[in-house]
């Protein structure tokens, strides 16, 4: 039953009851079973630090999730007023999500200036950029976490198959596949005389740091079972984008994904296709997508052109 949560969940619920067991503790309110006045003072006490109110919300979930786990009564709990308390929370606290800025082809091309290819520690991390931003990958497949990684999330080499001039890329896991019902295969082409080349850097990778099929897709130089942590590639990360003159708060590892998923909708490609590249069960996709001035535009323009037909028409 525990595994049934996935560990980043199970985290989470820990840390929420924590806080949950903390405040009742410190207002001597009776945790279990709560009821509709604890909860909403509870909603106004997480409301002075926490800026989102859906995170507030996700605490108050947690609390009914404690009570279901723990076979405790929460029908005393009046939804109603809760709801009025998340939505009072919300107008009197607008907040709009930060998101990361997405990487583009432009920034890579800046990156290009700071990189030795010829190091085995730069090499590695340039390929997990380029298939992070073709790719549309999420860090849990590229990187290890503090707490080590599992085989079967994380890439492997086997995962990554060379075929003439494509790559062929194998993600057996990911957010929406927890169970590994499926495997996602995504087929990356060479881009001749491209420093953007995947396959290029995939190639010049396995050539300073080899590593047999079992390994992690992205070791570090000088092991072959030790993946690239996350600090590692975010503190790369971190550096070219200072090094490009921008301001290294605005980036992190999504912004790959978010700018894979941009750059693909600038080049025409049908949002269906892009869903599916970023293996997105829904069309949460679109929230990733930077629409640029110019296509902002082209609605302007349309509504421009559309009233001089009109009006030629009407004084006709």
């Amino acid at each position: 039953m525990r595994a049934a949560f996935a560990e980043g969940t199970s985290r989470n619920l820990d840390i929420q009851w924590q806080a949950f067991f903390l405040f009742c503790e410190a207002f001597q309110r009776e945790p279990l079973p709560v009821n509709t006045q604890t909860i909403c003072l509870y909603i106004q006490f997480l409301s002075r630090s926490m800026k989102s109110p859906d995170s507030i919300r996700n605490y108050v979930s947690g609390v009914k999730t404690l009570h279901i786990l723990t076979d405790t009564d929460y029908s005393q709990v009046r939804q109603f007023e809760v709801n009025l308390a998340l939505r009072g929370v919300a107008r009197l606290n607008p907040h709009c999500p930060h998101r990361a800025s997405p990487i583009t082809p432009r920034i890579l091309l800046e990156f290009v200036k700071f990189i030795n290819f010829s190091d085995p520690l730069h090499a590695t991390l340039w390929c997990s950029f380029l298939l992070s931003f073709y790719v549309m990958i999420r860090k849990s497949n590229i990187v290890a976490s503090s707490g080590g990684f599992k085989p079967e999330q994380i890439l492997l080499r086997q995962d990554i198959s060379v075929q003439g001039d494509m790559l062929m890329v194998c993600l057996k896991w990911s957010k929406t596949n927890q169970f590994g019902k499926r495997k996602h295969v995504i087929p990356l082409i060479r881009i001749p005389s491209s420093k953007l080349c995947p396959v290029l850097a995939f190639h010049n990778m396995c050539d300073l740091v080899p590593a047999p099929p079992e390994a992690p897709a992205f070791s570090m130089p000088g092991t072959r079972s030790k993946p690239i942590s996350y600090s590692c590639f975010q503190k790369f990360l971190k550096f070219l984008i200072v090094q490009t003159g921008r301001d290294p708060a605005l980036f992190s590892s999504h912004s790959f994904r978010r700018g894979g998923a941009t750059w693909a909708f600038q080049s025409n490609v049908p949002g269906e296709l892009i869903q599916l590249q970023g293996d997105w069960a829904s069309d949460a996709y679109k929230i990733y997508l930077d629409h640029s001035l110019e296509q902002k535009m082209q609605v302007a323009n349309f509504v421009k052109n559309s009233i001089i037909t009109f009006q030629a028409a009407f004084y006709k």
